[in-house]
Order: C-alpha cells, then sequence, then structure tokens
C-alpha cells in the first residue's frame, strides 16, 4: 500500500505543500515537521472527501488534488493557528 503509486504522488505533493507553506508562514525548524505531518493527515482526508462526494475536480489519475490540497492547506493552518 505505502508503494503504490497514489500513495507516492499524494504524499509528495503534500510534503511539497508542506515546504511552501513552512517558507511562507513558519519560523522554526520543528514546526516543518508538524506541518509536514498536518500535510498528509489534511491530503488523506480531502482525498477520502472527494471520493465519498464523487468529485472529479483536479483528477491527476486518481489523485484528486484540488481536494487534497484543500485539505492539505486547512489541516496546515489549523495546525499554526492551535499550535497542536
Amino acid at each position: 500500500m505505502f508503494a503504490s503509486p497514489v500513495f507516492l504522488f499524494g504524499s509528495t505533493v503534500a510534503t511539497a505543500w508542506a515546504a511552501i507553506f513552512h517558507l511562507l508562514l513558519g519560523k522554526k525548524w520543528r514546526e516543518l515537521v508538524l506541518y509536514w505531518f498536518a500535510a498528509l493527515v489534511g491530503f488523506a482526508i480531502g482525498q477520502a472527501i472527494g471520493n465519498a462526494l464523487d468529485l472529479d475536480i483536479l483528477l491527476f489519475g486518481q489523485v484528486r488534488l484540488l481536494e487534497g490540497s484543500l485539505g492539505c492547506w486547512l489541516a496546515m493552518l489549523i495546525a499554526k493557528c492551535f499550535k497542536v
């Protein structure tokens, strides 16, 4: 499962978003790990919501980029606001 192309591509996109988020809003290196974990969880939740609602907006293979990215950014903003 962890070597499937969907997981690898989704985690790569989430990692890129976490790096961009940290470059824009991060201060400490410790926060990068928090944002990376939040990005992975948020992308997975966004992907699951996109699957449940059967949305096909910006679909790349089986990866729902729009829904996953929105979930990713929302999770990172929540992590930043609440310092989880």
